[in-house]
């Protein structure tokens, strides 16, 4: 029996062929749809407006260290939060709410450029944003509206004794009071004001029991310190860090041995620390002097934030390190 190979059969080419040139054709349709009608625009068409990015902060808004959380503010005062692209949320709407619960306390208002007015009373708040139907509350960065200089009667704050600044019997000369102090209740003491530092830290050590409490506190002294421990490598690895002193009343600094007459404390911009910067389990005097270089480093890096610097513990007392941000630079030992 011969057997004889048949044809190849080029139905099966054709039909190939037929689809390569199709598909070929469908592509070619698809990209001239998309360079006319970009797919923003053409679900924009179908489904409405496109929906904008949640409104966030901005990176700037946490200071220099990016570890700075609170914001500190009069009531009713007019400022800018910091939101990303605030001017291209053209219907943005914004209302604060409490800090701890997201109560809402005030009506919405136009965002516009992101100027706001902060909340009436003194408390702990976020700010809430909604645009397109979606709402978000900015949780990341906590406003503290503080209770007015103004409204301290004689030396006394609703009952917290304060004590006199030097500004109030002295004319000219002496540096002005803090504008305002944060008021402090039991629940607010926990709240992270960066990311090691915590409101209670700066709280005097006055021994009063009655609540609320009153804390006078800048934002830069949070940023300085944060940039200090930064250069100590506590991005990298758990620092605890022992606030010795933060804000003191007047009053209460007139007890501390061998304290200034005027001392930083008693205007939020200073704070005694000690931490274990080598981490080997203890605060030694070795420790006080690698803050004391860090503290140099962020002076020289950061000159907004250059201010005094006493270091302790060199005649048999416990270590820490003084900083503030007066503005000049002074050192000393302790």
């Amino acid at each position: 029996m011969t057997s004889h190979l048949l044809p190849p059969d080029r139905r099966d080419d054709r039909w190939s062929y037929r689809q390569a040139g199709v598909f070929g054709a469908l592509a070619a349709i698809v990209i001239a749809v998309m360079v006319m009608f970009p797919p923003q625009r053409l679900l924009g068409s179908v489904f409405g407006p496109p929906v904008a990015p949640s409104a966030v902060s901005r990176a700037d808004a946490f200071g220099s260290s990016g570890e700075v959380r609170l914001l500190l503010k009069l009531p009713d005062e007019r400022f800018d939060f910091p939101v990303e692209n605030a001017p291209a949320r053209p219907g943005a709407m914004y209302q604060w709410v409490k800090a701890a619960d997201s109560g809402a306390v005030t009506q919405y208002a136009a965002l516009g450029s992101g100027t706001v007015t902060s909340p009436p009373n003194p408390g702990f708040y976020h700010l809430a944003v909604t645009e397109n139907g979606s709402r978000t509350i900015l949780g990341d960065l906590t406003v503290a509206v503080m209770v007015p200089f103004n409204a301290k009667v004689g030396p006394s704050l609703n009952g917290y004794r304060i004590g006199t600044y030097t500004a109030e019997h002295t004319r000219g000369g002496a540096k002005a009071p803090p504008q305002g102090f944060v008021e402090v209740w039991p629940g607010d003491a926990d709240l992270w004001v960066t990311q090691h530092l915590q409101l209670a830290d700066f709280l005097t050590h006055d021994g009063q029991q009655r609540w609320p409490r009153y804390v006078a506190l800048d934002r830069r002294i949070l940023d300085k310190v944060e940039l200090v421990l930064e250069q100590l490598g506590g991005r990298y690895r758990p620092m605890l860090v022992d606030v010795h002193s933060g804000f003191r009343t007047p009053l209460y600094n007139m007890r501390v041995p061998r304290a200034a007459s005027d001392s930083r404390h008693q205007y939020g911009d200073a704070v005694d620390l000690a931490l274990d910067a080598d981490g080997d389990g203890r605060v030694s005097y070795f420790d006080i002097l690698a803050i004391a270089r860090a503290v140099d480093i962020v002076e020289e890096r950061h000159p907004e934030l250059v201010g005094g610097m006493g270091v302790y513990g060199n005649r048999g007392n416990a270590p820490y390190v003084h900083i503030d941000v007066r503005g000049e630079r002074k050192r000393w030992r302790g």
